[in-house]
């Protein structure tokens, strides 16, 4: 019989190689208990974060503990049922049109993930019929939301409008529609994306633009909606996805503009 983990030999023999001569798996790291925004205990000793996305200290808030709590005591602790059957509450509304009135939008879509967000707006706004853009750098969330729409999927240059000029030229006589993804800022680096390049390029080719604003909401723009918001062009970006869990502490968010989509 063949052995199912198998695939994973040589995985497991370059994790074995990280830690061979480290006192701590990098991978196991438990954190038994946070200080402050920046500080946890960890095998008892006070550990300096520099991982954390934490970016506003907004997870020790008193504020927001207090609301949280005084939330889950009136509303529970789990709606025990999914958002198209009988999990969205009130306040669930109440949210999103709150959040598509901070990002100027016309519609937003709450899920319980920041991944789950790509997943669900990726995968449903591009079928069998259209082309997906990537950035080569984007995160895996992204990638796997391609896997699940069945568009075709074609990677540009990262953070390079020039590549992806010449990639939607390619594709003038296309049919279907053509989606372009970016990040705002690319947590595993630290780029920024040149936003306001991508968006002259989609809006040469008569493409759409998503814009993942993750690592960048709360922290770039001068309401903090993003690099779309700091470059001036939010008008050009189609979609916007971002997330509570870095700077807010706490779910995610896609927003868009055009009623037909979300509504």
């Amino acid at each position: 019989m063949t052995d199912i983990f198998a695939k994973y030999a040589g995985l497991k023999a370059a994790a074995a190689g990280l830690t061979a001569h480290s006192p701590r798996n990098p991978f196991g790291v438990v954190i038994d208990h946070p200080v402050s925004a920046t500080v946890g205990l960890i095998e008892g000793r006070e550990t300096l974060l520099f991982g954390t996305n934490n970016y506003l200290g907004l997870s020790q808030s008193k504020a927001a503990a207090d609301a949280a709590i005084e939330t889950v005591r009136r509303e529970g602790v789990g709606t025990t049922g999914s958002r198209i059957a009988n999990g969205t509450f009130a306040l669930h509304r109440k949210l999103e049109m709150r959040l598509a009135e901070v990002f100027r939008r016309r519609h937003c879509m709450i899920f319980s993930t920041g991944y789950q967000a790509n997943l669900g707006a990726i995968s449903a706004l591009a079928g069998k019929d259209d082309v997906l853009l990537l950035d080569a750098d984007s995160h895996a969330s992204i990638y796997d939301a391609s896997r699940l729409g069945y568009a075709q999927v074609i990677r540009f240059r990262h953070n390079d409008p020039t590549d992806l000029d010449r990639r939607l030229a390619r594709l003038k006589d296309h049919q279907g529609a053509k989606l372009v993804v970016v990040e705002g800022i690319y947590s595993m680096t630290g780029n920024v994306a040149p936003m306001r390049e991508f968006a002259e390029v989609k809006k040469k080719h008569g493409a759409y633009l998503l814009a993942d604003e993750a690592h960048s909401f709360g922290v770039l723009g001068e309401n903090g909606r993003g690099v779309a918001e700091r470059d001036g062009c939010e008008d050009d970006v189609d979609f916007v996805v971002g997330t509570f869990s870095k700077s807010l502490a706490r779910l995610a968010v896609i927003a868009c503009p055009i009623s037909t989509v979300w509504s």
